[in-house]
C-alpha cells in the first residue's frame, strides 16, 4: 500500500520518491550559514532529495565569474546529484554574453539566474538574457520579494516562449500579486522558497494557478532543507499535486530524468 505523503512528515523519516531542489546555493555566506557543499549533499542524501539546481553565493555579490566556477566545480564534484544555473547580472552588461557562452559549453548547466540589484528585469540590459533562454529553451531563475516582481511578468509577457521562475513567491505576506501576474502570464512559474507564509497560501496558489506551475526549493544554506520539504508534504493538496510541485515540474523544465 503507497504510503500518504504526509506520513513522511508525521514520522520524521527520509522520503523515498523523488524530490528534486530547485533552489539552493554553493559558495560562503561569510557566516556559520554556509557549510561546506558534501555537508549539503549529505543532507540530500539523509532526506532524500535526489537532485538540485544550484546557483553560487558569490555571484550574487558581485563575482559572476567567480560564482558561476563554483557551480561548475560543484557538479563535476557531484555530476549525479547537481545542475547548474549560470548567473548573469545587468549590473555587469559586458559580462552577460561572454558568460553564457563559456557557462553551456560546461556540461551540467540547465538554467540561468538573475538578481534584482536596481535594475528592473524587464529593462532592455535584460533583453540578451531572455532571448539567450529563448534560443537554448532554458529556465529562469529571478529573485523577488514581498509581492515586487520588479518587472519579471513583464519580461515573462514579452518572451511567451521562456519560462520564468520567480522566487519566494509569497514572501513578505505577500501572495496575490503573484498569483494575478501568473494568471495573466502562462509561462510564469511560481517557487516556493520562503520560510513563513500565511496559512493555506500554497493550496490558494494551487487552486488558482494549479500544481503545475509551482516549483519546489529549499533555498539552502538559507532555510533548513527538512523545513522547507514538510510544508509541501503538510499541505492540503493531493498526493499528485505534491509530487508535481516536489519534481515532475522541475524535471521536466530542466530536462532531467528523475526517479
Amino acid at each position: 500500500m503507497t504510503r500518504p505523503l504526509i506520513e513522511y512528515g508525521r514520522q520524521g523519516i527520509p522520503v523515498d520518491f523523488p524530490v528534486f531542489d530547485m533552489h539552493m546555493h554553493v559558495g560562503s555566506f561569510g557566516t556559520s550559514k554556509s557549510p561546506d557543499l558534501s555537508v549539503q549533499v549529505a543532507e540530500m542524501e539523509r532526506i532524500g532529495i535526489q537532485w538540485a539546481a544550484i546557483s553560487a553565493v558569490e555571484g550574487l555579490y558581485g563575482d559572476i565569474p567567480g560564482g558561476n566556477d563554483l557551480v561548475a566545480d560543484a557538479m563535476r564534484r557531484y555530476p549525479n546529484r547537481l545542475i547548474g544555473y549560470c548567473h548573469v547580472s545587468a549590473q555587469y552588461p559586458d559580462l552577460i554574453a561572454r558568460e553564457l557562452e563559456r557557462c553551456f559549453s560546461i556540461p551540467g548547466f540547465k538554467g540561468i539566474k538573475v538578481y534584482q540589484t536596481g535594475t528592473d528585469y524587464d529593462h532592455p540590459l535584460y533583453d540578451p538574457v531572455w532571448e539567450f533562454a529563448r534560443s537554448r529553451c532554458l529556465p529562469v531563475l529571478a529573485h523577488t520579494w514581498g509581492g515586487n516582481l520588479t518587472g519579471f511578468d513583464r519580461a515573462a509577457a514579452r518572451f511567451p516562449d521562456v519560462v520564468f521562475m520567480a522566487a519566494h513567491s509569497g514572501s513578505g505576506f505577500v501572495y496575490q500579486p503573484y498569483i494575478d501576474a501568473a494568471k495573466k502570464t502562462l509561462n510564469l512559474y511560481l517557487d516556493l522558497t520562503y520560510s513563513r507564509e500565511h496559512t493555506n497560501m500554497i493550496e490558494q496558489f494551487v487552486t488558482e494557478i494549479g500544481a503545475d506551475r509551482i516549483v519546489w526549493g529549499s533555498d539552502v544554506p538559507t532555510f533548513s532543507m527538512s523545513q522547507q520539504l514538510g510544508k509541501i508534504l503538510f499541505a492540503r493538496i493531493s498526493d499528485d499535486d505534491k509530487h508535481q510541485i516536489l519534481y515532475r515540474n522541475a524535471a521536466r523544465l530542466f530536462h532531467v530524468k528523475v526517479g
